[in-house]
C-alpha cells in the first residue's frame, strides 16, 4: 500500500496539518507562514458537513478613538496609541528607571565591582524598551490610507515597526482574528486585524492595542474603500 503523499503550502513548502484544513469554509490557512488557500476538495470528500449559509456582518457605527477622513490621498482612518493603561504604565516606568539610577549612581560613588555594573543590564535593557513605548504611545498615530493604488499604514511621529505600503490590486481580503495569551494574572486578550493578499499570503495589518469593534469597524471601511465584498476567512472573529 502506497504512502499518502503529504499536502505542501506553495508559499513556503512546509507540510499542511490536519488543523490547517477548515473543510466547512473550503479554506486552508498554512499554520507556519499563514499563507491562505482554497481547499479543492468537495466537503463530502472530506467528512464534513456542508457550509451554513454566509451572512455579512452588521454595519458597525464608529466607535471611539477611531477618526475617518476623506483627503486628498484617499480615505484615511486613524487612532492615536494614548489609552488607560499608561496610567498605570507611566508610574511604573519612571520608579523602575529611577531605581536603575539610583543603582548606579550608587555604584559609581563606591567604586563598586563589575558585577555590580554588569549584573541589572537586562533591567536596563527592559526600562529603555519601556520608556520607548511609553513616550510612543503618548505621541504616536497610526494612520491607514487607502488611496488610488495603494493601501497605506503608518505610525508616527517616533519610528515603530509595521509600516507597511501594499498596491490595492494585491488585497483579496480583511479579516480580524482574537488572540489569547495566559499570563501569571490571567488570560489577556487581543485583537488584530488582517490582510489577505492574491499571493496566497495572510500578513497581520494592525494588532497595537484595538478592541474588537475597532477592528471589526477598520475592516468594514477599509472593505468599502476597496471596493471589496465581505466574505469569510478561516480563522476570523465568529459572525
Amino acid at each position: 500500500m502506497s504512502t499518502p503523499t503529504p499536502l505542501r503550502c506553495p508559499s513556503c513548502a512546509s507540510n499542511l496539518k490536519a488543523q490547517d484544513i477548515d473543510a466547512a469554509r473550503g479554506l486552508i490557512t498554512c499554520s507556519y507562514c499563514g499563507a491562505l488557500m482554497n481547499l479543492a476538495l468537495p466537503a463530502a470528500a472530506t467528512g464534513a458537513q456542508a457550509a451554513p449559509s454566509f451572512a455579512p456582518r452588521p454595519e458597525v457605527p464608529l466607535p471611539p478613538r477611531l477618526r475617518i477622513a476623506k483627503t486628498e490621498r484617499g480615505v484615511e482612518l486613524s487612532w492615536r496609541w494614548l489609552t488607560p493603561v499608561l496610567f498605570f504604565l507611566i508610574p511604573f516606568t519612571i520608579a523602575w528607571d529611577a531605581f536603575l539610577l539610583f543603582w548606579y549612581s550608587t555604584a559609581a560613588g563606591g567604586n563598586a565591582p563589575w558585577i555590580v555594573i554588569v549584573f541589572p543590564i537586562a533591567h536596563v535593557a527592559v526600562g529603555i524598551g519601556l520608556t520607548y513605548f511609553v513616550i510612543a504611545s503618548l505621541l504616536n498615530t497610526t494612520r491607514i490610507t487607502v488611496g488610488p493604488r495603494a493601501l497605506e499604514v503608518r505610525h508616527g511621529p517616533l519610528p515603530w515597526r509595521g509600516n507597511a505600503v501594499y498596491e490595492r490590486s494585491q488585497v483579496e481580503q480583511l479579516f480580524c482574528k482574537r488572540k489569547e495569551r495566559r499570563g501569571k494574572n490571567g488570560p489577556h486578550v487581543s485583537y488584530e486585524l488582517w490582510l489577505a493578499l492574491r499571493n496566497t499570503r495572510a500578513v497581520k495589518l494592525v494588532s497595537n492595542g484595538l478592541e474588537e469593534e475597532q477592528v471589526l469597524y477598520l475592516e468594514q471601511r477599509i472593505e468599502s474603500a476597496l471596493g471589496l465584498a465581505d466574505r469569510p476567512m478561516a480563522g476570523e472573529l465568529p459572525r
